[in-house]
């Protein structure tokens, strides 16, 4: 009989314990709890992929592309920072989009690190049917059809013994001009990529000034010039001489008297001159001591033109030619102008025709700021950015807007516009998120 009551105090004293003993082990559990809540708070957000250097576009075998590299940190919710922000691994992709739709088509991982370094590399060009880029450490060639790796410091080795153990692991040593990729070894010698896969030759002299000036040859695609500081101002033009007999630009009124008394069209004057139009003069000429110098009379407005708010006529900002962006059928210039004053201002562009001036379309970007300009058949794309709201406000301060870069593909025939803002999560390489950016 005595056997059943011990059993039977033990188990009325454990039953008795057991809330405490809960009690202990959840402790930790809730510490652990806390613990995750500050450091992770919910998660992993939606955050800013950075445009690294100079996009590219190329017509390749697969279709229009434009080729850019982007930075990202995986971002998590944090209480227990004071920006509210906590920062894990470095995600360094390659994309490429459509150029007619600003879709994406592909992205390739280059770099996956903790606490990596956000620096050291840059999208090359295009040559021989291969996307060329330095990825901070070797020459990398893409697939411009899906991204797949095709080339990189092994294969030139490979394919030539005389790279052994030489070709370069510095940027500095690497250049793309417009006969394509060539790159200075270990050893001093400088080569030349042929346009066939890696296959490569010993280089002559390098390209002077003027030559790295001229146009791509076929099968090259350089990078998009970019802004360098100077902003939208950058793919900005006052207007462009006609067959040397006529101009044709942006103009307010009151300054046509002094351009007709000077000779010389001045700079554009937002602060004085906000409003214009599209003016056409007479080119004209006159003998002084130092030469010949030109006239312009006959200032008119284009009939048709209306007034554009802090307007210039399109220009891809590429080296010394200052010409505005010209289509055809029916003849045409693209004005770039504002919604309005001030730093909230958005661009627009329109498509204005000759001679009465008549705007064909306007689109409204989702843009503040350009930072490339890269003109095509059918599509025009533009890199730039706009300010949004910040992901993580911080208590006690007013927030700041955050800059967001965004990909945007002008239709040159309708006007209509693809964008793709880059606040995105840091899905995986094969997971293509949305557009953060609705046009």
């Amino acid at each position: 009989m005595s056997e059943p009551i011990v059993h039977t105090w033990r188990r009325r004293n454990l039953l008795k314990r057991l809330p405490r003993l809960l009690g202990l082990l959840a402790i930790p559990a809730v510490i652990a709890a806390v613990v995750w809540v500050m450091i992770a708070g919910r998660g992993l957000v939606p955050s800013v992929a950075d445009v690294q250097a100079e996009p590219v576009r190329a017509v390749t075998a697969a279709g229009d592309r434009v080729f850019l590299m982007t930075s990202q940190w995986r971002t998590y919710r944090s209480y227990a920072s004071r920006s509210g922000v906590s920062y894990t691994r470095l995600f360094i992709d390659v994309w490429g989009f459509d150029a007619a739709t600003a879709k994406p088509v592909w992205r390739q991982r280059i770099v996956d690190e903790r606490r990596g370094v956000n620096m050291g590399r840059r999208i090359l060009g295009v040559q021989g049917g291969v996307l060329w880029l330095f990825d901070g450490r070797q020459l990398l060639g893409l697939s411009p059809a899906d991204g797949a790796r095709v080339a990189d410091n092994a294969a030139f080795e490979s394919a030539n013994p005389a790279l052994q153990g030489v070709m370069p692991t510095e940027e500095r040593y690497i250049r793309f001009d417009p006969q394509g990729l060539s790159f200075t070894a270990a050893d001093g010698r400088d080569w030349r990529l042929t346009g066939q896969g890696v296959a490569t030759r010993p280089a002559g002299p390098r390209l002077d000034t003027d030559a790295q000036r001229a146009p791509p040859r076929p099968g090259v695609s350089l990078p998009a010039n970019t802004a360098g500081g100077i902003g939208t101002w950058a793919f900005y033009t006052r207007g462009l001489s006609i067959g040397g007999r006529m101009w044709l630009g942006v103009l307010a009124e009151p300054e046509v008297a002094d351009f007709r008394d000077k000779g010389v069209i001045g700079g554009v004057d937002p602060e004085r001159h906000p409003r214009m139009r599209v003016w056409s003069a007479k080119i004209g000429s006159r003998s002084t001591f130092f030469g010949p110098r030109p006239t312009f009379s006959d200032f008119k407005p284009l009939p048709e033109s209306p007034e554009f708010l802090i307007p210039g006529l399109l220009e891809d900002n590429r080296c010394c030619h200052d010409t505005p962006i010209l289509l055809f059928k029916p003849d045409s210039v693209l004005v770039l102008h504002r919604d309005r004053l001030g730093e909230q201002g958005r661009l627009r562009l329109t498509r204005v025709s000759g001679p009465r001036g008549k705007p064909l379309w306007t689109a409204d970007l989702p843009l503040q700021a350009l930072e490339a300009v890269m003109p095509g058949e059918g599509a025009l794309v533009l890199l730039g950015r706009r300010d949004e709201p910040p992901l993580f406000p911080r208590r006690f301060e007013t927030p700041r807007p955050e800059s967001v870069d965004q990909l945007v593909s002008v239709d040159l025939a309708t006007g209509a516009v693809g964008a793709y803002g880059f606040r995105i999560p840091p899905t995986p390489p094969h997971q293509l998120p949305p557009s953060s950016t609705t046009p």
